[in-house]
């Protein structure tokens, strides 16, 4: 085969283009069509947005439990999941695609779009680099506690470390502050950083007290809205925890559960206590806070004009029931069957009020993350799978680096399952690089039994990275002014503990327990339909931006999701 000399082909190639240069430059302008003569679609643009994250819902109880819902649609009411598969756009494989999946960072992506890496959100809690002192996701020392009643341990709150905008922010902005947003959760994270930093009404719950509060940047006056210190006002907690939670579906439902030795399929919980974290923990917290969403739709107007307005709602309560009983449990059944009769009601209530109906309301269900197994059921499955050991993994960190740099001690911090270095460890060792430290206390973790994989945050912000998912996720989940200097990852369905005994169960980890959750869209703006490509969680917040027709999020970078009208891919 004959190779004509690099020269001459380009020579070639550029004469070639000169031809063509020639030919367009004879002809006369024409203007630049994506599509000739195709008519521009809009969205029908929705009076309401609710956005709502059910905590530690994995994507399988949609259709795992979907026996036990209720009908999708019957002549005069819509049902709860089941609607949304049957009627509205249901995406099956959406995933996360960071690694550290607890609630601060599933709220901030579905009401940011944005990645750890950009929102600043890297966990629930992490290390202050410098001082190393623990940070909360939402603390604001700079804001005062709105609603605070005797007893309360409720500390200041809000936005101030999310470093990006939100929807809701951005609907806000967009509207000149017509638009009315509005988010309630029983945790303080979850309501903050789905509507993110500025709303009309931001309030959680306190646990000591049973009441909702709130803070100064959502109530600048210093007062919550009158409707908020109705609903205080009223003490419907207390009425609602005089009655033991028991379950709602059949003993025959009851047969497709995993008991951990010494539960009972049939169970009766008490929801009194010293506070109200029994409460919290039960369907009756779910059904408290839909109580109060459907009085703020009442009493903000939400969805009664043609300035869209924004709801933002979590469900903190399956979150709790999730962590003590793990997902295979009664309650876990039990409480998902609740969540869609609680839904189907307040999807019912929207019909009724909005003008025009759900045609005018946009409604997005998702999950902040899912939850592995209890591991013991695991275990006696003859998986290998355990409880790993914290103290451990910083013992081999700590007995590496001394080997190889000096004795010190080295590990100052082990927040959000990173470990940071102690920074006077650090500095007594110019001749050695930070990241060459981060490396060797990575390759030495790599032996603890548990581990996985981990990483020094240089190597990530450099790109030194597996080439796979799990890379990609950690890179999208690292930031580098707040992650750790090693980026640990667990095996799957191993959890981090401090002894290899204890019970329940939790969450945090790249794989898919943890990562795949839901994702359903009724209403205006998204063709009903069962789109299979993979998505992920990150994809929705554009996507509410494109049908309000408002800017997107500040650090989102991610496609819309399939089914939009007048969108393409």
């Amino acid at each position: 085969m004959s190779r004509r000399p690099l020269t001459r082909t380009l020579l070639a190639g550029l004469a070639a283009l000169g031809c063509v240069a020639s030919v367009a430059a004879a002809q006369p302008p024409r203007p630049m069509l994506l599509r000739q003569n195709a008519p521009v679609v809009e969205a029908p643009r929705p009076r309401l947005v609710v956005l709502l994250s059910i905590d530690q819902f994995r994507a399988d109880y949609v259709v795992r439990f979907s026996d036990l819902y209720l009908p999708g649609r019957t002549a005069d009411r819509v049902g709860g999941f089941n609607y949304f598969r049957q009627f509205g756009a249901w995406y099956p494989d959406c995933r996360y695609e960071h690694h550290r999946t607890v609630t601060a960072v599933g709220h901030s992506i579905l009401g940011t779009g944005a990645q750890p890496q950009y929102s600043g959100i890297v966990g629930n809690t992490w290390a202050d680099p410098a001082t190393l002192k623990r940070v909360y996701c939402v603390d604001d020392p700079n804001s005062k506690v709105i609603g605070l009643q005797p007893g309360s341990k409720e500390t200041p709150m809000s936005a101030a470390n999310l470093q990006v905008t939100t929807t809701a922010y951005e609907l806000e902005v967009a509207t000149g502050g017509e638009a009315k947003t509005c988010a309630l959760a029983l945790k303080d994270r979850a309501a903050i950083l789905l509507v993110g930093h500025k709303a009309d009404a931001a309030v959680w719950f306190d646990e000591e007290t049973g009441g909702w509060v709130s803070s100064t940047p959502y109530c600048p006056d210093g007062k919550l809205p009158a409707w908020v210190d109705a609903l205080n006002a009223r003490k419907r907690p207390d009425e609602l925890r005089q009655t033991p939670w028991t379950p709602a579906v059949s003993d025959e439902a009851m047969n497709r559960v995993r008991l951990v030795p010494g539960e009972k399929k049939k169970f009766s919980h008490e929801l009194k206590g010293a506070d109200y974290l029994p409460f919290a923990g039960s369907p009756a917290g779910n059904q408290y806070l839909f109580e109060s969403a459907t009085e703020a739709v009442k009493q903000m107007g939400l969805g009664q004009d043609d300035t869209p307005d924004m709801l933002c709602l979590n469900l903190s309560s399956n979150d709790y029931v999730g962590h003590r009983y793990g997902p295979d449990s009664a309650e876990v059944l039990d409480i998902s069957v609740q969540t869609d009769r609680q839904l189907s009601e307040f999807m019912n209530f929207l019909a009724k009020t909005v003008p025009g109906g759900l045609s005018r309301v946009t409604f997005a269900i998702s999950a902040d993350h899912g939850v592995v197994p209890v591991p013991e059921l695991q275990t006696a499955a003859g998986l290998p799978v355990e409880r790993a050991i914290s103290a451990a993994i910083a013992a081999a960190a700590d007995g590496a680096l001394d080997k190889a740099v000096g004795a010190e001690t080295w590990i100052g911090s082990g927040e959000n399952g990173d470990l940071y270095f102690n920074n006077a460890a650090v500095a007594a060792h110019p001749e050695v690089e930070r990241a060459r430290m981060q490396q060797i206390a990575a390759q030495a973790v790599r032996s603890v039994p548990g581990m996985l994989f981990a990483v020094g945050r240089e190597d990530v912000l450099r790109g030194n990275v597996p080439r796979n998912s799990l890379g990609a996720r950690i890179t999208n989940g690292v930031h580098p002014n707040r992650s750790g200097d090693v980026i640990l990852i667990l095996k799957p369905q191993w959890l981090p503990g401090g002894a290899r005994t204890g019970s329940g169960t939790s969450h945090g980890s790249p794989f898919a327990d943890d990562t795949h959750v839901p994702m359903l869209v009724a209403g205006a703006g998204f063709r009903p339909g069962t789109y299979t490509a993979p998505v992920g969680p990150a994809w929705l917040a554009p996507s509410l931006s494109h049908v309000l027709r408002v800017a997107r999020p500040s650090g989102s970078d991610t496609p819309l999701l399939p089914g939009l009208v007048g969108a393409t891919r």
